[in-house]
């Protein structure tokens, strides 16, 4: 990787990060071309304005002490409603009567077993009926039909 070589021995390696790439690019086009771009001050305020100006970029709570008390971020996964119909992604999946590991299996269920989502989910597991029980399972071994 080739670093741009700049006035007083000042070098900067491309920047590939998605905000800043476009500022940097000019910059970096200016500097090439003797056009006194200045990569280091005058695109990094550049790089500031845009991140400031940008509602989108921001975060959502004052400070990583606020967000960390509110939770923090979710966690991404599938999203089952009421009324879906799942089907385990493998066999030998546990139809459990609560929703936690060490409850009691009601039922195994094989890969070709329909589920309604029949409830909504609780650490981890979705609510559901089957032909021949209700119960739980890991919301991560299902996917919709």
């Amino acid at each position: 990787m080739n670093p741009f070589r700049f006035r007083g021995g000042l070098s900067l390696v491309v920047c590939t990060t998605l905000v800043a790439a476009p500022v940097w690019a000019q910059g970096v086009t200016e500097a090439k071309q003797g056009k006194g771009g200045s990569v280091v001050k005058g695109d990094y305020n550049k790089v500031v304005g845009v991140v400031r100006n940008d509602p989108s970029l921001r975060r959502k709570v004052g400070t990583l002490k606020q967000e960390a008390a509110a939770g923090g971020a979710k966690k991404a996964g599938a999203v089952f409603a009421e009324g879906d119909v799942l089907m385990p992604k493998i066999a030998n999946v546990k139809l459990l009567a609560e929703p936690s590991d060490t409850a009691k299996a009601l039922a195994t269920l094989g890969r070709a077993d329909e589920l309604v989502v029949i409830g909504a989910d609780k650490d981890g597991y979705i609510n559901v009926q089957g032909a021949t029980a209700s119960g739980w399972v890991k919301i991560v071994l299902m996917q919709k039909r």
